[in-house]
């Protein structure tokens, strides 16, 4: 099993990485693998988007339905993610509801993309996710991020621009809670002496551990801690993804690593119908919701202050995002279709950002639940074999 600090070795070969530069020279490094074993995951992403016409009781009861059939069907794992106060995606504590799949579940990996480590007591996320992992019997998978929103650090009054040191304090505190019986600390936001915390995770020395990122530059801080990272095409574009995770390749190839050997998810927005032109229909207006609902609370976004620190490579204009997704919803990980169509773009994702864990996210906007749980099937049907297919095969390629 591929883990944050004891990554899964696979057998292979990768070729040497460029300097971060043009898309092209990313693309041309990564898909450039000669008689390299994938393995893969395949699993699903909730991100709770909108309640306006559903009960909360029944959305959450469709969502756990959802996750049950997604581990019928033969899913790999399941993600939840961790946002407050916005439309484009409500849910405060994704470890309560991770507690809940656990105890209805068997066998699906659940997977929290991500933890917003500033926002809560580090001693608080060990304990809880200690207990989903516990519950699920090692099944649990933390994704852990410092936030981007800017409403939620306003309404929690925080200060943003301390967000990079309160995730690497926070994150050094929580795996000490789970390898160490008892110790104090003292850092600059978090202060304790002699505190043993209970339960432990079942998964030794703890589960795995993936950093969500954006820039370049958390893609290397992340390679040189040892961490796998958490990709998404959300408000970063294919040609983002691809430069972060050269960079990361990059980093880790000075260590004598390389991609296989890691956790490599990608979030991408999938829906699947019996043709292009019905998935198109029904997924493209929930996909460009999405991205006008999000460009709203970007940092720059009008009204909203953009933190003068932390933030840099973030969009000036988060305006632009929801117009460059309406142009081309594929660069901004939207892959809907027949079932050929929507495996001939992720193949063309997987091409372009090695992904050995899918995190698709077919829940989109008010897309109903008949709809999703047709999805689901004709995915795990149609798709989900090809993929499976791929990831055993040799891949040669110039």
């Amino acid at each position: 099993m591929k883990t944050s600090r004891i990554p899964h070795v696979s057998s292979g070969k990768v070729c040497e990485a460029p300097a971060i530069g043009s898309r092209v020279r990313a693309s041309a490094v990564i898909s450039r693998q000669v008689n390299r074993r994938i393995p893969v995951d395949i699993g699903l992403m909730f991100l709770f988007s909108d309640f306006s016409k559903l009960s909360q009781k029944q959305t959450f009861s469709e969502v756990l339905e959802e996750i049950d059939y997604a581990e019928e069907l033969g899913f790999d794992s399941v993600w939840l993610p961790e946002h407050h106060f916005a439309t484009p995606g409500l849910l405060g504590n994704p470890l309560v509801l991770a507690a809940a799949v656990a105890e209805r579940t068997e066998r699906i990996k659940i997977g929290i993309a991500a933890t917003v480590l500033p926002f809560q007591h580090p001693l608080r996320i060990a304990e809880d996710a200690a207990l989903v992992d516990v519950l699920s019997n090692g099944r649990l998978m933390l994704g852990v991020g410092r936030g981007w929103q800017v409403p939620e650090f306003e309404t929690f009054q925080i200060d943003q621009t301390q967000s990079r040191e309160m995730f690497a304090e926070s994150l050094d505190i929580i795996t000490k809670a789970w390898t160490e019986d008892s110790f104090s600390y003292e850092g600059k936001f978090w202060q304790f002496k002699d505190v043993s915390t209970f339960p432990k995770p079942v998964q030794k020395p703890y589960p795995p551990i993936l950093w969500t990122v954006v820039t370049p530059g958390s893609y290397e801080k992340a390679a040189i801690e040892g961490y796998s990272v958490i990709r998404s095409l959300n408000f970063v574009s294919l040609d983002t993804v691809e430069i972060g995770t050269a960079a990361f390749r990059a980093e880790i190839e000075k260590q004598g690593k390389q991609l296989s050997d890691y956790e490599m998810p990608l979030t991408a927005k999938v829906y699947v119908a019996p043709t292009d032109e019905e998935a198109e229909r029904d997924a493209a207006p929930n996909a460009r919701w999405f991205y006008n609902a999000l460009s709203a609370f970007l940092p720059g976004a009008p009204g909203r202050t953009k933190p003068t620190s932390g933030y840099e490579e973030y969009p000036d204009q988060p305006g632009a995002v929801a117009q460059a997704a309406a142009d081309d919803l594929w660069t901004w990980g939207t892959a809907y279709g027949s079932p050929e169509t929507v495996l001939k773009k992720l193949r063309d994702y997987q091409a372009r950002t090695f992904t050995n864990h899918w995190m698709s996210w077919m829940r989109i906007g008010e897309l109903p639940h008949d709809k999703v749980m047709k999805s689901m099937e004709l995915f795990a049907k149609e798709v989900m074999p090809a993929l499976r297919e791929d990831a055993e095969a040799e891949v040669s390629a110039d």
